[in-house]
């Protein structure tokens, strides 16, 4: 349940990915992805996976926001720790 103002909601779109999956639907790169408390529940291999994919369909010098509990120190090559839990693609 998200609610935007209405000036907004034309630069919105919600959907529902599956992150195992590689059929992801995006068209054109994101400057932000929140995943937020979702990696915690991975295993490092399957992180890894879905970090590069994140990676793919970020701008570069696009933003990652993620949960307090999840750290991508082994992925330095793909983004740069810019905050506790913010993260900017390279």
């Amino acid at each position: 349940m998200v609610r935007a103002k209405p000036e907004m909601r034309k630069a919105i779109d919600f959907m529902s990915v599956n992150l195992i999956r590689d059929d992801w639907p995006f068209r054109e790169p994101f400057d932000v992805v929140f995943c937020r408390n979702v990696m915690i529940y991975f295993d490092a291999p399957t992180q890894r996976k879905v970090l590069e994919r994140i990676h793919r369909v970020l701008k570069p010098g696009g933003m990652l926001f993620v949960g307090h509990a999840e750290n991508f120190s082994e992925s330095r090559d793909l983004f740069t720790l810019r905050g506790k839990t913010v993260y900017e693609r390279r």
